[in-house]
């Protein structure tokens, strides 16, 4: 890593030690790029900053990195004044954002970024929810737990579609805050509905990817009288 000064003029450092990276316009929001300004800023003049000019640090959703050179790091969201701009963090100062973001949404930071480590979600659940609540009224509905371990072995030996549908990532009050909802279809076109926790995400895009334009296989008698199946 290089040091971050004032004089540097080049192009973004590949990570320069002590300073966090502000991203280009809607390089984030829209493609989820690490797309940097010509200049790093040292972390404490950061938070000067944002003292001075009273702007929000908050958390937002999918922004733990796996990217080099901020792997195992942050991207955050800065409110200045109604305008919305995104910061890097590297994992080294994720600590002091402690100072500048409420605990509940650091705290929330601190689960994505564990969750890096841990790509197929182990020790983790899953929530399936009652079909007809939600069909017909939107309602979230537990019925079952399933371990994100034998939820995954199912979809993968039936070759069930998994689909990560827009626009519905599950509400802050809920048991799932900004979790998603996931779609789970078998060999006969019956759909299963699922809550999934946020830190089991990288799972289920991964079961998205691996099932896209697959054919549903039909679960056999056997799976259900073992109670294996959704």
């Amino acid at each position: 890593m290089t040091t971050c000064t004032r004089e540097q003029e080049q192009q973004p450092p590949a990570r320069a030690e002590g300073c966090v990276l502000w991203l280009y316009g809607r390089a984030w929001a829209d493609r989820a790029v690490l797309d940097g300004l010509p200049l790093a800023q040292p972390l404490e003049e950061w938070v000067a900053l944002l003292d001075t000019e009273d702007w929000i640090v908050g958390w937002t959703v999918g922004a733990a990195l796996d990217q080099e050179p901020y792997a195992g790091g942050m991207v955050v969201e800065v409110d200045a004044d109604g305008g919305r701009f995104y910061v890097a963090v590297p994992p080294e100062l994720l600590d002091r954002l402690q100072e500048v973001m409420a605990a509940d949404e650091y705290a929330m930071m601190r689960e994505d970024v564990a969750a890096l480590a841990n790509p197929q979600a182990h020790g983790l659940h899953v929530t399936r929810l009652d079909p007809v609540a939600w069909e017909q009224r939107h309602q979230l509905v537990p019925t079952k737990e399933l371990p994100t371990e034998g939820w995954a072995r199912m979809i993968r030996a039936h070759r069930q579609r998994v689909e990560i549908p827009a626009g519905m990532m599950l509400p802050f009050e809920s048991a799932w805050p900004a979790g998603q909802l996931v779609i789970v279809t078998d060999g006969a076109g019956r759909r299963s509905y699922f809550a999934v926790p946020r830190q089991a995400l990288r799972l289920a895009t991964a079961l998205s990817l691996e099932t896209k334009g697959t054919q549903s296989l039909p679960m056999s008698p056997a799976a259900g009288i073992a109670g294996i199946g959704f």
